[in-house]
C-alpha cells in the first residue's frame, strides 16, 4: 500500500508545474482584429520593435524613438479582449512583421495570440492563417521609458483630425509646427513659419470644446514627427495618423516643454498617451 501511495505522489509531482512558471496553455488572448491593429500602427509611429506584456490584466507597451523625441504609451483593459487567459507573458515583437501578419484580419475577425515559452514565439490565429512568429528577448529591445508628469498651463480636447489638419498646413511651409495658446482670445493659433511664407490655423472654442489656459504660451515641435515624413529625423509614419477623424484628443503643452496628446479607442478599453519633445528656440 505504501508502495502504490508513492507512485501516485511521485506521478502527481511530475504533472506540476515547475516553481515560478506558468501553465502555457494560460499564457493565450483572444482580441478583436482592430483593436491589435491600432496598437500596432500607434507604435509603428516611434519604433520598429518592441515589448508586448499580454494577459490577464489585458495589454501594456511603451516605446521611445531612438532619438529619444518620440514616446507612446499604450494599455489596453482586459475588457476589450474576447479571451484574457490565465496567464501573463512579455515578449518582444517585430512589429513590422507582426502587421503583415495580422493584414487579413479586419474589423471584429478574432485573432488569438498563443505563448510559446519553450521556443520564445507568439503563435498568430485568424481567418484561415496561422503563423509561427519568433519572438525577440525583451533584454535586447531598448528599455521602455516612463513618460514624466508635466504641469501643462495649456490644456485643450478637440477633434483628432482637425488638429492633424492644421498641422498639415503648417507642413506646407515648414519643418516645424509653433502651438500658440492666447488666454485673452482663448484660441490656439497653429503655424508654419518658413522663411518667406507663413499659414496660420485658428482654433477656437468652437473647435475647442474643453479648454484651460492658464498663461501664453508658445511651443515648437517636429512636422514630421506628427504626421510623417522624412525630414526632422523621423522616418516613422507620425504620431497623429493613426487617429481617426471625429477622436477626441487631449493635448497638454507649455513654453518650450514636450506635448503629450491622449486619447481612447477600443470603446474605451485602450488608452494611449503619445509626447513629443520641443525644439528649443535660440533667444
Amino acid at each position: 500500500m505504501a508502495a502504490a501511495d508513492a507512485e501516485a505522489t511521485d506521478d502527481e509531482s511530475a504533472e506540476e508545474p515547475e516553481s515560478g512558471t506558468e501553465s502555457a496553455e494560460g499564457m493565450t488572448v483572444i482580441v478583436r482584429a482592430e483593436v491589435l491593429q491600432q496598437v500596432v500602427d500607434q507604435l509603428l509611429t516611434v519604433v520598429d520593435e518592441a515589448i508586448f506584456r499580454i494577459g490577464y490584466d489585458g495589454l501594456a507597451v511603451a516605446a521611445v524613438d531612438p532619438a529619444n523625441v518620440g514616446m507612446v504609451d499604450l494599455d489596453v483593459e482586459s475588457g476589450a479582449f474576447e479571451s484574457v487567459g490565465d496567464g501573463m507573458f512579455p515578449i518582444g515583437l517585430n512589429l513590422q512583421r507582426l502587421d503583415d501578419y495580422i493584414d487579413g484580419a479586419s474589423g471584429a475577425d478574432p485573432v488569438t495570440l498563443s505563448y510559446r515559452p519553450e521556443m520564445r514565439s507568439i503563435c498568430i490565429e485568424h481567418t484561415n492563417v496561422e503563423v509561427e512568429m519568433a519572438g525577440i528577448d525583451p533584454d535586447a529591445i531598448r528599455g521602455e521609458p516612463d513618460i514624466p508628469d508635466l504641469d501643462p498651463s495649456v490644456e485643450f480636447t478637440t477633434d483628432a483630425g482637425v488638429f492633424r489638419d492644421a498641422v498639415e498646413s503648417a507642413e506646407l511651409v515648414s519643418d516645424y509646427v509653433e502651438l500658440e495658446a492666447v488666454v485673452d482670445d482663448q484660441e490656439l493659433v497653429v503655424s508654419g513659419i518658413g522663411d518667406t511664407d507663413k499659414i496660420e490655423t485658428v482654433l477656437g472654442p468652437d473647435e475647442l470644446p474643453e479648454a484651460s489656459f492658464e498663461s501664453d504660451a508658445v511651443s515648437m515641435y517636429s512636422v514630421a514627427y506628427l504626421v510623417g515624413g522624412s525630414t526632422g529625423g523621423s522616418k516613422y509614419k507620425g504620431l497623429l495618423k493613426p487617429l481617426d477623424k471625429g477622436t477626441d484628443l487631449r493635448v497638454e503643452f507649455s513654453q518650450e516643454h514636450p506635448v503629450k496628446m491622449h486619447y481612447d479607442f477600443a470603446d474605451g478599453f485602450g488608452h494611449v498617451t503619445v509626447m513629443l519633445a520641443p525644439r528649443i528656440q535660440n533667444r
